[in-house]
């Protein structure tokens, strides 16, 4: 019998050498991020991706060295804010969010910090993907690495979509 063959990809829950030197996540991770992708097999993204609107996250640093994270967002033309705490575990940059049903594993896969960040999500064995920029948009070659980070998870094009973006308006009436 021959051994099973190994993963292609990395191991998407263990963060990414890309996380810069010792730092810890927190400590310069604060601060707002915009929504700008998000990859994921969700049968509900799928039926509901024509009503995605622009999402903003206020990040801080909580007791310990878990992240206070705010989530602002739109529905029906109402600004509405999503508070979650992202604790800490034993791994650098990885996280857990608990939930009434099953909790979460939150790993920051890839960041520079300063321009964008990109996270890994899952629970129950489903992973989805999302692209944070520091900006409303980031550049060509950082959109790149996210979709490379699609294709290593085996996701396509047909499970990513992209966040709107509404200007500076919408950015004064439902933001950090």
């Amino acid at each position: 019998m021959s051994p099973l063959p190994r993963p292609i990809h990395p191991n998407p829950l263990s963060p990414r050498a890309q996380l810069r030197g010792t730092h810890e996540p927190n400590t310069h991770f604060s601060g707002k991020w915009f929504l700008v992708g998000v990859a994921s097999k969700c049968d509900y993204l799928r039926e509901y991706n024509h009503q995605l609107e622009a999402t903003t996250m206020a990040v801080s640093a909580s007791e310990g060295k878990s992240l206070a994270i705010s989530t602002f967002r739109k529905l029906d033309g109402v600004c509405w804010e999503i508070k979650q705490q992202y604790r800490s575990t034993k791994a650098q940059g990885r996280f857990l969010l608990k939930s009434r049903g099953s909790n979460m594993d939150v790993v920051v896969g890839e960041t520079d910090y300063s321009s964008y960040a990109i996270l890994y999500y899952q629970k129950l064995r489903k992973i989805s993907i999302k692209l944070f920029g520091r900006s409303v948009r980031v550049s060509d070659a950082i959109v790149g690495k996210f979709e490379q980070r699609i294709t290593e998870m085996n996701m396509s094009e047909d499970f990513t979509y992209y966040f709107p973006t509404y200007g500076k308006s919408w950015l004064s009436h439902c933001s950090v």
